[in-house]
């Protein structure tokens, strides 16, 4: 969110944010989606493992004059708040990390306590120059992201969760380009971002290369 720029995915976490008055960021680490909900009006909680996150959350809404919950909580186990609590609950960039006896866990406790729907983001196996980026960079041990997973679906594990209908798209093409660091990737990146006319923008990613997979949902 520097200089207002944010990236293509916190628009569409905006944009399924727009009926609920209440959300819930399960493993929120810096905080910046849930500054960006509270700036636009709604109430957020803040969940992490990490005190070092939450310190830096807190710091955040500080700075931004912001207020938000914020709670140092394992999201692997049973959520301390009651049905239906929040009309969004959503994860960014932490179903990676996880296997997935886990997935299924904390996938059924969100939509326990959510009212309208759930949302998870992470990265994108369709996505080829993110996949290629990150085995080149794995290759030369300079993956700095640990044993982050991509998934081609989650639709199963919402399925199996207790969804309701489910909508999954990805977003971020141009961003997948950053990855392609090996020795000529610069001018790839260049050439895809003309041949193609990337730009940054939420809307579903063409041939799904997005570098974010995003799962919607519904509370049923």
């Amino acid at each position: 969110m520097r200089n207002g720029y944010r990236v293509p995915w916190a628009e569409v976490v905006l944009r399924y944010a727009g009926d609920a008055s209440s959300t819930l960021d399960m493993g929120s680490g810096r905080g910046e989606l849930s500054a960006m909900l509270t700036k636009a009006g709604k109430r957020v909680t803040l969940i992490d493992w990490s005190e070092k996150n939450l310190e830096f959350s807190r710091g955040l809404f500080e700075t931004m004059g912001l207020e938000g919950t914020h709670r140092q909580i394992d999201m692997t186990k049973t959520l301390p708040f009651p049905d239906d609590a929040f009309d969004l609950v959503f994860s960014c960039g932490v179903f990676e990390y996880f296997i997935d006896e886990q997935i299924q866990s904390i996938l059924k406790e969100m939509f326990r306590v959510a009212r309208l729907r759930v949302m998870v983001l992470v990265p994108n196996a369709w996505s080829l120059p993110y996949r290629l980026g990150k085995w080149y960079l794995e290759s030369k041990k300079r993956w700095v992201w640990g044993g982050e997973r991509p998934f081609g679906s989650l639709k199963a594990y919402f399925r199996t969760a207790g969804s309701g209908p489910v909508r999954e798209f990805s977003v971020g093409t141009k961003h997948s380009l950053d990855f392609l660091s090996m020795p000529g990737g610069r001018s790839m990146r260049k050439a895809a971002v003309t041949l193609f006319r990337l730009k940054d923008h939420p809307r579903s990613s063409f041939m799904n290369q997005g570098y974010i997979l995003i799962t919607v949902g519904e509370k049923g």
